[in-house]
């Protein structure tokens, strides 16, 4: 009696036929069938073939014509559905193409915040002034100049007229 092995195959005993000689001669008998089908297959599609060239033959130009219409409106549908397909693609190209775009502008976004408040903390740590405080600052000086410039009218006016110098050397 043959065990079974883990791997699927049987002892061989001495002297008698295995399991694997059945496979073999099984496996030859199918193949034997599979060619035979094969054979007979082709035989087949030969006769078809002579079957239509003779049909072909015996309808003349009715079945040529018949046979260029259907290929030409095969075409066209190819033609169509390969035009609709191009659309399809283009459309999703250009939707990707434009979210590929805004993600980087958010990326370039965030680079340049980034940039900014690295700047910004740099500049406070080096005690530069922000935008805000020179504007205040030349405020202030417009606002002392107007302040001068009043006191010196209001300083003159009060000194009277000058006289001019009247010495000639």
């Amino acid at each position: 009696m043959a065990s079974a092995q883990p791997n699927g195959h049987r002892n061989r005993h001495r002297g008698g036929a295995s399991a694997e000689d059945d496979s073999g001669e099984s496996f030859q008998a199918q193949a034997g069938q599979w060619s035979r089908r094969l054979g007979a297959s082709a035989q087949n599609i030969w006769w078809a073939g002579l079957g239509a060239l003779q049909r072909a033959q015996a309808e003349g130009s009715r079945v040529f014509d018949s046979l260029v219409q259907e290929g030409a409106e095969v075409e066209r549908e190819g033609r169509r559905r390969a035009g609709e397909q191009v659309d399809d693609v283009r459309e999703e190209v250009r939707s990707r193409v434009d979210e590929a775009r805004d993600n980087a502008a958010m990326g370039w976004a965030r680079i340049e915040r980034a940039f900014d408040e690295r700047l910004h903390s740099a500049l406070r740590r080096l005690d530069v002034p922000e935008r805000e405080e020179i504007e205040a600052l030349r405020r202030q000086v417009s606002q002392l100049r107007n302040q001068v410039s009043r006191l010196s009218a209001a300083e003159r006016v009060a000194r009277g007229p000058v006289e001019p110098d009247t010495d000639v050397d």
